[in-house]
């Protein structure tokens, strides 16, 4: 970890990465990182962090990769039928998840109960034409 090794060895040639580092993890919210994947991958019931992948089920794998995807926090989040391999619980944690997201999501799905519980508009697209709802 590039910053810690900075902060062990302080002085002034290393002062301006140190800083630079800092106003990249606090603006990011990387100080909290553990507590927020541990948080994340209960919440989507991931398997354990040392799972051998070769041996997760579909289910699983998608879980998995779900959760590094919110974990990265893109500024667009494209989503497509999020809600499969999900049970009520984990859906539920999802769309509250996804009501707080920072950034722009766009989903893909058939689950209409699950949009009007995420968005604040929608956009049906049928036979190119958009209608919004």
């Amino acid at each position: 970890d590039r910053y810690n090794e900075l902060m062990m060895n302080y002085s002034d040639e290393t002062a301006d990465e140190g800083a630079k580092l800092q106003d990249i993890i606090d603006s990011q919210n990387l100080w909290d990182l553990e507590s927020q994947v541990e948080m994340a991958m209960e919440a989507l019931r991931c398997p354990p962090g040392d799972a051998d992948v070769t041996k997760l089920s579909g289910g699983e794998k998608r879980r998995v990769a779900l959760c590094k995807l919110l974990l990265s926090k893109p500024d667009l989040l494209l989503l497509d039928e999020p809600t499969n391999h999900l049970d009520a619980e984990t859906t539920a944690w999802l769309e509250k998840h996804l009501r707080e997201y920072p950034g722009s999501v766009l989903i893909i799905t058939h689950d209409r109960y699950f949009l009007d519980n995420v968005t604040g508009w929608i956009l049906e697209l049928d036979r190119g034409r958009g209608i919004p709802y």
